[in-house]
Protein backbone atom coordinates (compact mmCIF):
# COMPACT_ATOMS: atom_id res chain seq x y z
CA UNK A 1 0.00 0.00 0.00
CA UNK A 2 1.29 3.28 -0.95
CA UNK A 3 1.97 5.69 1.84
CA UNK A 4 0.13 8.47 0.16
CA UNK A 5 -3.04 6.35 0.12
CA UNK A 6 -2.80 5.80 3.89
CA UNK A 7 -2.30 9.45 4.39
CA UNK A 8 -5.40 10.23 2.37
CA UNK A 9 -7.51 7.86 4.43
CA UNK A 10 -6.57 9.35 7.81
CA UNK A 11 -6.31 12.93 6.75
CA UNK A 12 -8.83 15.16 8.57
CA UNK A 13 -11.50 16.63 6.40
CA UNK A 14 -10.48 20.13 5.89
CA UNK A 15 -11.92 22.68 3.67
CA UNK A 16 -9.55 25.30 2.80
CA UNK A 17 -11.35 28.57 2.03
CA UNK A 18 -10.25 30.16 -1.12
CA UNK A 19 -10.09 33.87 -1.44
CA UNK A 20 -13.55 35.37 -1.83
CA UNK A 21 -15.39 32.43 -0.14
CA UNK A 22 -17.86 33.16 2.67
CA UNK A 23 -16.65 32.30 6.17
CA UNK A 24 -17.95 29.12 7.79
CA UNK A 25 -20.47 29.92 10.62
CA UNK A 26 -20.60 26.45 12.04
CA UNK A 27 -23.82 24.92 13.26
CA UNK A 28 -26.67 27.41 13.43
CA UNK A 29 -29.66 26.80 15.76
CA UNK A 30 -32.96 27.32 14.03
CA UNK A 31 -35.01 30.25 15.38
CA UNK A 32 -38.69 29.73 16.21
CA UNK A 33 -40.78 30.30 13.16
CA UNK A 34 -37.93 29.94 10.72
CA UNK A 35 -38.47 27.54 8.01
CA UNK A 36 -42.21 28.24 7.99
CA UNK A 37 -43.83 29.59 4.92
CA UNK A 38 -44.25 33.36 4.95
CA UNK A 39 -48.05 33.10 5.04
CA UNK A 40 -47.94 30.95 8.23
CA UNK A 41 -45.64 33.42 9.98
CA UNK A 42 -47.89 36.29 8.93
CA UNK A 43 -50.97 34.46 10.28
CA UNK A 44 -49.26 33.82 13.62
CA UNK A 45 -48.40 37.50 13.98
CA UNK A 46 -51.94 38.44 12.91
CA UNK A 47 -53.48 36.16 15.55
CA UNK A 48 -51.34 37.71 18.27
CA UNK A 49 -52.31 41.19 17.06
CA UNK A 50 -56.00 40.26 16.93
CA UNK A 51 -55.91 38.93 20.50
CA UNK A 52 -54.31 42.14 21.71
CA UNK A 53 -56.90 44.27 19.98
CA UNK A 54 -59.74 42.06 21.31
CA UNK A 55 -58.41 42.39 24.86
CA UNK A 56 -58.23 46.15 24.47
CA UNK A 57 -61.81 46.23 23.18
CA UNK A 58 -62.99 44.14 26.15
CA UNK A 59 -61.32 46.52 28.57
CA UNK A 60 -62.86 49.53 26.81
CA UNK A 61 -66.33 47.93 26.77
CA UNK A 62 -66.09 46.96 30.44
CA UNK A 63 -65.08 50.46 31.57
CA UNK A 64 -67.69 52.04 29.28
CA UNK A 65 -70.37 49.85 30.85
CA UNK A 66 -69.23 50.74 34.39
CA UNK A 67 -69.15 54.48 33.60
CA UNK A 68 -72.60 54.35 31.95
CA UNK A 69 -74.10 52.51 34.94
CA UNK A 70 -72.57 55.05 37.30
CA UNK A 71 -73.88 57.96 35.22
CA UNK A 72 -77.39 56.46 35.01
CA UNK A 73 -77.39 55.88 38.78
CA UNK A 74 -76.50 59.53 39.43
CA UNK A 75 -79.09 60.72 36.90
CA UNK A 76 -81.78 58.48 38.38
CA UNK A 77 -81.03 59.73 41.89
CA UNK A 78 -81.25 63.37 40.77
CA UNK A 79 -84.56 62.78 38.96
CA UNK A 80 -86.00 60.88 41.94
CA UNK A 81 -85.01 63.61 44.41
CA UNK A 82 -86.56 66.24 42.11
CA UNK A 83 -89.82 64.35 41.63
CA UNK A 84 -90.26 63.06 45.15
CA UNK A 85 -91.71 66.21 46.79
CA UNK A 86 -94.10 66.70 43.85
CA UNK A 87 -95.33 63.12 43.61
CA UNK A 88 -95.85 62.13 47.22
CA UNK A 89 -97.39 63.81 50.24
CA UNK A 90 -94.98 64.42 53.08
CA UNK A 91 -96.36 61.56 55.17
CA UNK A 92 -95.65 59.07 52.38
CA UNK A 93 -92.19 60.53 51.86
CA UNK A 94 -91.54 60.17 55.59
CA UNK A 95 -92.47 56.49 55.38
CA UNK A 96 -89.76 55.97 52.72
CA UNK A 97 -86.98 58.24 53.97
CA UNK A 98 -85.52 59.18 57.36
CA UNK A 99 -87.44 61.94 59.10
CA UNK A 100 -85.59 65.25 59.08
CA UNK A 101 -86.88 67.96 61.35
CA UNK A 102 -87.87 71.17 59.58
CA UNK A 103 -85.93 74.31 60.42
CA UNK A 104 -88.58 76.36 62.22
CA UNK A 105 -88.25 79.57 64.19
CA UNK A 106 -89.68 78.91 67.64
CA UNK A 107 -92.69 80.89 68.72
CA UNK A 108 -92.19 82.57 72.08
CA UNK A 109 -94.20 80.66 74.67
CA UNK A 110 -94.40 80.62 78.44
CA UNK A 111 -94.98 76.86 78.33
CA UNK A 112 -91.91 74.68 77.64
CA UNK A 113 -92.27 71.82 75.19
CA UNK A 114 -92.63 68.34 76.66
CA UNK A 115 -89.49 66.16 76.52
CA UNK A 116 -89.35 63.70 73.64
CA UNK A 117 -90.16 60.63 75.73
CA UNK A 118 -93.08 62.36 77.48
CA UNK A 119 -94.53 63.45 74.12
CA UNK A 120 -94.31 59.92 72.71
CA UNK A 121 -95.94 58.38 75.79
CA UNK A 122 -98.74 60.96 75.72
CA UNK A 123 -99.53 60.35 72.03
CA UNK A 124 -99.52 56.57 72.48
CA UNK A 125 -101.93 56.82 75.39
CA UNK A 126 -104.19 59.36 73.66
CA UNK A 127 -104.64 57.14 70.61
CA UNK A 128 -105.65 54.22 72.82
CA UNK A 129 -108.58 56.13 74.42
CA UNK A 130 -112.02 54.70 73.76
CA UNK A 131 -114.08 56.68 76.29
CA UNK A 132 -115.52 60.09 75.35
CA UNK A 133 -114.99 61.38 78.91
CA UNK A 134 -111.20 61.09 78.58
CA UNK A 135 -110.88 62.93 75.27
CA UNK A 136 -110.74 66.50 76.66
CA UNK A 137 -107.61 65.71 78.66
CA UNK A 138 -105.59 64.71 75.58
CA UNK A 139 -107.18 66.32 72.52
CA UNK A 140 -107.91 69.79 71.26
CA UNK A 141 -111.18 68.69 69.68
CA UNK A 142 -111.76 71.72 67.44
CA UNK A 143 -114.78 71.18 65.19
CA UNK A 144 -115.48 67.65 66.49
CA UNK A 145 -117.29 66.37 69.55
CA UNK A 146 -115.60 64.01 72.04
CA UNK A 147 -117.74 61.14 70.75
CA UNK A 148 -116.71 61.85 67.15
CA UNK A 149 -113.08 61.70 68.24
CA UNK A 150 -113.67 58.32 69.92
CA UNK A 151 -115.45 57.00 66.81
CA UNK A 152 -112.50 58.07 64.66
CA UNK A 153 -109.99 56.35 66.98
CA UNK A 154 -112.04 53.15 67.04
CA UNK A 155 -112.12 52.95 63.25
CA UNK A 156 -108.51 53.97 62.76
CA UNK A 157 -107.00 50.48 62.50
CA UNK A 158 -109.60 49.29 59.99
CA UNK A 159 -109.07 52.44 57.94
CA UNK A 160 -105.30 53.03 58.17
CA UNK A 161 -103.87 49.73 59.43
CA UNK A 162 -101.99 48.85 62.60
CA UNK A 163 -99.71 51.46 64.17
CA UNK A 164 -96.07 50.49 63.61
CA UNK A 165 -94.04 53.44 64.86
CA UNK A 166 -93.97 56.83 66.60
CA UNK A 167 -91.30 59.41 65.72
CA UNK A 168 -90.75 62.66 67.53
CA UNK A 169 -90.43 65.64 65.15
CA UNK A 170 -89.67 68.34 67.75
CA UNK A 171 -90.69 71.95 67.04
CA UNK A 172 -93.12 72.66 64.17
CA UNK A 173 -94.35 76.12 65.23
CA UNK A 174 -96.75 77.92 62.88
CA UNK A 175 -99.57 80.50 62.86
CA UNK A 176 -98.18 82.09 66.00
CA UNK A 177 -98.70 78.82 67.90
CA UNK A 178 -96.22 76.66 69.75
CA UNK A 179 -96.44 73.25 68.05
CA UNK A 180 -94.49 70.03 68.55
CA UNK A 181 -94.96 67.05 66.25
CA UNK A 182 -95.06 63.27 66.48
CA UNK A 183 -95.27 61.20 63.27
CA UNK A 184 -97.51 58.15 63.69
CA UNK A 185 -96.87 55.42 61.10
CA UNK A 186 -99.37 52.75 60.03
CA UNK A 187 -99.02 49.56 57.99
CA UNK A 188 -101.92 48.92 55.63
CA UNK A 189 -102.41 46.31 52.93
CA UNK A 190 -101.88 48.84 50.13
CA UNK A 191 -99.04 51.07 51.31
CA UNK A 192 -97.53 52.64 54.44
CA UNK A 193 -99.57 55.55 55.81
CA UNK A 194 -98.82 58.28 58.34
CA UNK A 195 -100.64 60.86 60.42
CA UNK A 196 -99.31 63.90 62.24
CA UNK A 197 -100.01 64.31 65.93
CA UNK A 198 -99.46 68.06 66.34
CA UNK A 199 -99.28 69.07 70.00
CA UNK A 200 -100.19 72.55 71.25
CA UNK A 201 -100.54 73.87 74.83
CA UNK A 202 -103.91 75.01 76.15
CA UNK A 203 -104.42 78.07 78.37
CA UNK A 204 -103.09 76.20 81.39
CA UNK A 205 -99.99 74.85 79.61
CA UNK A 206 -101.27 71.31 79.08
CA UNK A 207 -100.10 69.96 75.72
CA UNK A 208 -102.81 68.33 73.60
CA UNK A 209 -103.17 66.72 70.16
CA UNK A 210 -105.01 68.87 67.61
CA UNK A 211 -107.67 66.42 66.43
CA UNK A 212 -108.58 68.22 63.19
CA UNK A 213 -104.91 68.19 62.12
CA UNK A 214 -104.56 64.50 63.04
CA UNK A 215 -107.76 63.53 61.20
CA UNK A 216 -107.06 65.95 58.30
CA UNK A 217 -110.58 67.30 58.63
CA UNK A 218 -112.16 68.78 55.47
CA UNK A 219 -115.57 70.40 55.03
CA UNK A 220 -117.45 69.02 53.17
CA UNK A 221 -116.05 65.53 52.53
CA UNK A 222 -113.71 64.93 49.61
CA UNK A 223 -116.35 62.92 47.76
CA UNK A 224 -118.60 65.97 47.57
CA UNK A 225 -115.75 68.30 46.61
CA UNK A 226 -114.59 66.06 43.76
CA UNK A 227 -118.16 65.46 42.57
CA UNK A 228 -118.54 69.24 42.17
CA UNK A 229 -121.43 69.27 44.63
CA UNK A 230 -119.61 71.74 46.89
CA UNK A 231 -119.25 75.34 45.74
CA UNK A 232 -117.09 76.30 48.75
CA UNK A 233 -114.83 73.99 50.79
CA UNK A 234 -112.24 74.10 53.56
CA UNK A 235 -109.41 71.60 53.06
CA UNK A 236 -106.17 70.48 54.70
CA UNK A 237 -103.69 69.85 51.90
CA UNK A 238 -100.12 69.91 50.68
CA UNK A 239 -99.42 72.69 48.21
CA UNK A 240 -96.69 73.16 45.59
CA UNK A 241 -96.10 75.63 42.78
CA UNK A 242 -97.46 74.61 39.37
CA UNK A 243 -97.79 76.15 35.91
CA UNK A 244 -101.00 74.98 34.21
CA UNK A 245 -103.06 77.90 32.88
CA UNK A 246 -106.32 77.31 31.03
CA UNK A 247 -109.97 78.30 30.91
CA UNK A 248 -110.89 81.14 33.28
CA UNK A 249 -107.34 80.89 34.71
CA UNK A 250 -105.49 81.18 31.39
CA UNK A 251 -103.83 84.53 32.18
CA UNK A 252 -100.61 83.76 34.07
CA UNK A 253 -100.15 87.46 34.88
CA UNK A 254 -103.50 87.58 36.67
CA UNK A 255 -103.29 84.18 38.41
CA UNK A 256 -100.71 82.08 40.25
CA UNK A 257 -101.09 78.31 39.91
CA UNK A 258 -100.55 75.71 42.65
CA UNK A 259 -100.81 71.93 42.81
CA UNK A 260 -102.99 70.70 45.69
CA UNK A 261 -102.93 67.13 47.05
CA UNK A 262 -104.22 65.24 50.07
CA UNK A 263 -103.26 61.80 51.42
CA UNK A 264 -106.99 61.08 51.61
CA UNK A 265 -107.60 61.20 47.86
CA UNK A 266 -105.69 60.27 44.71
CA UNK A 267 -106.90 63.40 42.91
CA UNK A 268 -104.39 66.14 42.08
CA UNK A 269 -106.17 69.50 42.05
CA UNK A 270 -105.04 72.85 40.71
CA UNK A 271 -105.61 75.92 42.86
CA UNK A 272 -105.44 79.45 41.45
CA UNK A 273 -104.80 82.54 43.51
CA UNK A 274 -105.25 86.04 42.12
CA UNK A 275 -101.95 87.91 42.09
CA UNK A 276 -101.56 90.97 44.29
CA UNK A 277 -104.06 89.75 46.91
CA UNK A 278 -103.38 89.00 50.61
CA UNK A 279 -103.86 85.32 49.76
CA UNK A 280 -101.12 85.46 47.12
CA UNK A 281 -98.76 87.15 49.60
CA UNK A 282 -99.60 84.53 52.24
CA UNK A 283 -98.80 81.69 49.85
CA UNK A 284 -95.52 83.29 48.84
CA UNK A 285 -94.60 83.37 52.52
CA UNK A 286 -94.98 79.57 52.56
CA UNK A 287 -92.35 79.12 49.88
CA UNK A 288 -89.88 81.53 51.45
CA UNK A 289 -89.20 78.86 54.10
CA UNK A 290 -87.08 75.74 53.66
CA UNK A 291 -90.07 73.38 53.47
CA UNK A 292 -90.25 71.32 50.23
CA UNK A 293 -94.03 70.84 50.22
CA UNK A 294 -95.83 73.08 52.76
CA UNK A 295 -99.02 72.07 54.54
CA UNK A 296 -101.92 74.51 54.52
CA UNK A 297 -105.57 74.97 55.36
CA UNK A 298 -107.24 76.57 52.35
CA UNK A 299 -110.68 77.75 51.41
CA UNK A 300 -111.37 76.81 47.78
CA UNK A 301 -114.33 77.35 45.50
CA UNK A 302 -115.61 76.34 42.09
CA UNK A 303 -115.49 78.81 39.20
CA UNK A 304 -117.83 78.61 36.24
CA UNK A 305 -116.18 77.34 33.06
CA UNK A 306 -113.22 75.77 34.87
CA UNK A 307 -112.10 72.17 34.49
CA UNK A 308 -113.22 69.72 37.23
CA UNK A 309 -109.82 69.85 38.93
CA UNK A 310 -109.45 73.65 38.74
CA UNK A 311 -110.49 75.72 41.76
CA UNK A 312 -109.88 79.20 43.06
CA UNK A 313 -108.04 79.68 46.35
CA UNK A 314 -110.24 82.25 48.07
CA UNK A 315 -108.65 82.17 51.56
CA UNK A 316 -105.42 80.98 53.18
CA UNK A 317 -106.58 80.03 56.66
CA UNK A 318 -103.41 78.50 58.12
CA UNK A 319 -99.83 77.76 57.12
CA UNK A 320 -100.07 74.31 58.69
CA UNK A 321 -102.94 72.01 59.70
CA UNK A 322 -103.57 73.66 63.07
CA UNK A 323 -105.96 76.62 62.91
CA UNK A 324 -104.68 79.71 64.70
CA UNK A 325 -106.65 82.39 66.48
CA UNK A 326 -107.14 84.27 63.18
CA UNK A 327 -106.90 83.27 59.47
CA UNK A 328 -103.31 83.36 58.28
CA UNK A 329 -103.98 85.75 55.38
CA UNK A 330 -105.46 88.42 57.71
CA UNK A 331 -101.98 89.67 58.56
CA UNK A 332 -101.30 90.57 54.91
CA UNK A 333 -104.30 92.85 54.38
Amino acid sequence: MKSDGIQRSVRANRHDRAAGDAPSMGRVVRMPGTGLPKESRRKRKTRRGNRTRQNRRKVVRTWSFVICCFAFAILGTIIWLWLLPNMFPEEEVAARTPVKAEVVARVASKFPSPPEQDALVMVKHALSIREAGQIAGYFRVGSASPQEVVDFLRGMEARDGAITDYKWLSSMDANGLSIDGVLVSFKSEDKPLNRLALLTPDATGKWQIDFDAFARTVKPAWQEILAKRAGLAQVRVYIAKDSYYNGPFKDDKLWSCYGIVSPDTDAVLLGYCKTGTPQATALERFFSKEIPVPRAILEIRRVEGAEPRQLEISRVLAEDWVMGDAPFDEQFK
